[in-house]
């Protein structure tokens, strides 16, 4: 399903329009954002842009997890 996806995770500070127009979202008003709105994920199929280098990247089933955590989830009881 997403044999050739991948998502980084990148402050928001960070965010350059490079980034933006390699990955699917074409606007940083899309983007998943962290509960306290630091951190945002990008996500972009195929090879992975220059802009990328450095920053760790996430399979599905990685990501999946990472959005577990409470910094992007809160609990729901």
């Amino acid at each position: 399903m997403y044999e050739n996806r991948k998502w980084a995770i990148v402050n928001m500070s960070d965010i350059t329009d490079e980034m933006l127009e390699s990955s699917i979202q074409t606007s940083i008003d899309t983007l998943r954002q962290s509960l306290d709105g630091r951190k945002v994920i990008l996500k972009w199929d195929g090879d992975t842009a220059d802009c990328f280098d450095g920053i760790t990247t996430y399979s599905y089933s990685e990501i999946l997890t990472e959005l577990a955590k409470s910094s992007w989830s809160e609990d729901v009881e």
